[in-house]
């Protein structure tokens, strides 16, 4: 029988840094089919961690295609009940993933699983949990100026809440996302139009509005990100999220 639980990460132009979640699953108390979507095929990476992870499989791309279309990759393959896409730049405890399937097999109404995701230096990273609209992305944009664009930031964070259960979210990180295979593969994956950025919006909104089970976040399941986010440092990074944005909006409607 095939394990309970496969991973996709993608590779692009990760370096070293992504020896470390794989050491993470390789210790995780619970068996995992792992892929690894290669983005950058012009680098030696993916065969050196052929060598260093035995049995991990890698998908070679011609070329960056985007994280959504990297993580569709693996979509004909996938014959695991939960499947779990996660960034490179993770890190988790060995109990983590075990705790977190026997959570979804326990609650057979859930379709994605969120965790809390925390700094390096143990303080939490306030992502958002609600559906994407201007005013929340204004906050995001803005929220150094304080005031109501700070107000706003939290809002979607839901920073201002002290969350201490289990609570149904409309938005799921797409750095740590675990869902159920099913749901994953009955939507075809990521939209592909979305190269970067909105994704995970994307899909969130999708099971939502098509109705196959909620999106929870489970406070008590914590992982580390350390997010550097060098993409949005640059001009084309910030072109690259206001395309993603409009690309969003013009989908799914403007909502203020």
């Amino acid at each position: 029988m095939p394990p309970i639980l496969s991973a996709c990460i993608v590779l692009y132009h990760c370096g070293e840094e992504i020896d470390h979640v794989l050491h993470c699953i390789q210790n995780a108390d619970l068996e995992v089919t792992v892929f690894l979507s290669d983005n950058s095929p012009e680098e030696m990476t993916a065969e050196r961690l052929r060598w260093a992870f035995p049995g991990i499989i890698v998908l070679p791309q011609e070329k960056n295609i985007g994280f959504g279309r990297a993580n569709n990759a693996v979509l004909p393959l996938l014959k695991s009940k939960y499947h779990l896409m996660l960034n490179p730049d993770v890190s988790f405890e060995p109990s983590l993933l075990r705790r977190m399937v026997a959570y979804m097999e326990e609650h057979p109404n859930i379709a994605v699983l969120t965790p809390r995701v925390l700094n390096e230096d143990g303080s939490e990273q306030f992502l958002p949990k609600k559906s994407v609209s201007v005013h929340y992305l204004l906050g995001g944009l803005l929220e150094g100026f304080g005031g109501v664009f700070r107000r706003w930031r939290q809002d979607f964070t839901m920073a201002n809440v002290e969350v201490q259960m289990p609570m149904p979210v409309e938005f799921a990180t797409g750095c740590f996302l675990l869902i159920r295979t099913s749901v994953f593969q009955r939507l075809n994956g990521f939209d592909p139009r979305f190269f970067l950025y909105q994704e995970d919006s994307d899909l969130s909104r999708r099971i939502l509005e098509e109705h196959l089970g909620s999106i929870v976040y489970h406070p008590d399941m914590c992982i580390t990100h350390r997010w550097a986010r060098e993409n949005t440092r640059t001009f084309q990074g910030r072109m690259r999220q206001i395309r993603s944005v409009c690309k969003y909006f013009l989908k799914w409607g403007i909502s203020w």
